[in-house]
């Protein structure tokens, strides 16, 4: 009997601890990004996660349970606009620009539930080893870049518009996962995995 209450009394303690958090991911901060197919972590209605927590619900000694519904997309996105020139002028105007053409690989994550993001110096991982389980490579965890320099004489036709903004390309993966401890649930909500493949700054001309 007294072992039967020291278990229960380690269950409710156990259950008390854990926290609820929910970790943003940088792409709500963008002018605009489509995702060709899926839908993104922040998209997921309450109903959503009733039916992909079904998926991960089987109780299990120890390790995740991983759902995932969308299996990396491809993201095309605007990160801000840099600046805008409109020539209300009569005559053109000659413009020199210096871009630098930008290549990186960077990755992102976000979570929901009691699914934690924590940094561990200049990386992002997910609480609990989940990175191991979803087989995230160290390739993606560390930055890389290239850059290409490229001087441009653009002129500015008279009624039309100079736009610089940042843009790129990658791809998103997200799900629900569930953490067991001895058949306790210990962490469980959604995630997300956002992979940026290709960067750069892009420079347009646009009759207004």
């Amino acid at each position: 009997m007294k072992k039967w209450f020291l278990f229960l009394f380690i269950v409710i303690c156990f259950t008390v601890s854990k926290s609820v958090v929910y970790a943003d991911s940088n792409y709500k901060a963008f002018e605009d990004i489509e995702l060709q197919s899926g839908k993104f972590l922040s998209e997921y209605s309450k109903s959503d996660y009733q039916t992909y927590y079904k998926k991960v619900n089987k109780r299990k000694f120890l390790g995740w349970r991983i759902y995932q519904v969308t299996d990396e997309a491809k993201v095309t996105y605007k990160t801000e606009t840099l600046f805008s020139y409109y020539n209300d002028g009569y005559t053109p105007i000659e413009y020199n620009y210096e871009m630098k053409k930008k290549s990186t690989k960077s990755i992102s994550l976000s979570a929901t539930g009691s699914i934690d993001v924590k940094l561990s110096g200049t990386v992002e991982k997910f609480k609990g080893g989940l990175d191991q389980s979803l087989k995230i490579t160290s390739a993606y965890k560390s930055e890389s870049e290239t850059q290409e320099n490229i001087k441009l004489k653009i002129s500015i036709d008279p009624g039309t518009m100079l736009n610089l903004y940042i843009t790129g390309e990658g791809h998103i993966s997200n799900g629900v996962a569930a953490h067991y401890i001895f058949w306790i649930t210990h962490y469980k909500g959604g995630y997300e995995v956002f992979v940026v493949t290709t960067q750069y700054y892009r420079l347009e001309k646009v009759r207004v």
